[in-house]
């Protein structure tokens, strides 16, 4: 009891200590534009319907388009399910990113993968990849858009190709099998897990990095046009600010202690917003992105429950008829 009681103790700590940090970072967010509200209240805020439809619909394809850099991955490693199964998979486990931990996520499609039949080495594997790829694919794109960003103009600045180069030549290398392969098992020993191998080649791993990257740019289009929506934004920072979704989604996803990235996506992204415009605006156009990627995600799940219903059901009626039929024959 004395021990289930510590451990119980040690969980509501870190569950209030994750809050408060969260709680930390939104008031002083909200305390930025409280201070200067005037800014905020004379900011040109309007609604263009145009911009704001193109702007979903790029949003939505850009996960499909990640989903597909996942049944890439699950093609090759020969565990791949069908197209539905495939959508069910990856949208029911994104629910799981809105827990503190995000080892909701993960576990979510570990479920779901294992009921289908799937070994858990691949399935682990699997994820690893998914992970790996996306976050270098978020970090190149974050660079590329620093180094043409002409407001920030780095020490290096005289040299941006060399830079560049270098950093998508150390970004490509961290990709290779063996690579990759070292940091996982190296990781697993530390957990005493059993060591695996990654049964891809090179080239599939950087053909799934373009998938992820052509993910990004998509959803960063998407994530200007909803940005210009709401307040006018030069097109010439649509690059920017596609690195800007990019980097600050991902470090949502490796803040641990925040469900879906809570609070600290919306702190990174309201700093680099800032070097384009107000940071009190910043901090309106971040929470409301938030509100809008929320309901897309959740829209994408409802819609994929239904269809998935939907299927289901009619294919228990073509069970049923042809059950029928059996029966008139006999």
């Amino acid at each position: 009891m004395g021990v289930d009681k510590k451990v119980t103790g040690r969980f509501n700590f870190r569950q209030i200590l994750r809050w408060m940090v969260i709680g930390a970072i939104f008031v002083f967010l909200g305390k930025m534009v409280w201070d200067h509200w005037n800014q905020v209240k004379d900011a040109p805020f309007t609604l263009r319907p145009i911009p704001f439809v193109s702007s979903t619909l790029l949003f939505v394809l850009s996960y499909f388009i990640q989903i597909w850099a996942w049944y890439l991955i699950t093609l090759k490693l020969r565990m791949a399910l069908s197209a539905r199964e495939t959508l069910e998979g990856w949208f029911y486990s994104q629910l799981g990113k809105y827990l503190p931990g995000k080892v909701w996520l993960l576990l979510g499609r570990f479920h779901f993968y294992e009921s289908k039949g799937k070994s858990r080495k691949t399935i682990s594997v699997a994820l690893f990849i998914e992970t790996v790829t996306m976050i270098v694919a978020a970090g190149l794109m974050f660079l590329v858009a620093l180094v043409f960003f002409k407001e920030v103009r780095p020490s290096y600045a005289g040299r941006q190709s060399e830079w560049l180069i270098l950093v998508f030549v150390l970004g490509l290398l961290s990709l290779h099998p063996r690579f990759l392969q070292k940091i996982l098992n190296w990781t697993l020993v530390r957990f005493k897990r059993d060591p695996v191998s990654l049964p891809i080649s090179y080239s599939d791993v950087l053909w799934i990095l373009f998938v992820s990257i052509v993910s990004w740019v998509v959803g960063g289009v998407g994530f200007y046009l909803f940005v210009d929506s709401v307040y006018a934004v030069a097109p010439q920072y649509i690059l920017f600010l596609t690195g800007a979704l990019a980097i600050s989604s991902t470090i949502g996803l490796i803040a641990l202690f925040a469900p879906a990235g809570l609070g600290v996506r919306e702190g990174a992204l309201v700093y680099l917003l800032s070097l384009i415009m107000a940071a009190p605006v910043a901090v309106i156009i971040s929470i409301l992105s938030r509100i809008w990627m929320t309901l897309i995600e959740i829209g994408l799940v409802g819609m994929v429950y239904l269809i998935s219903q939907f299927q289901g059901r009619l294919e228990r009626e073509g069970q049923h008829v042809q059950t029928e039929k059996e029966g008139k024959i006999g």
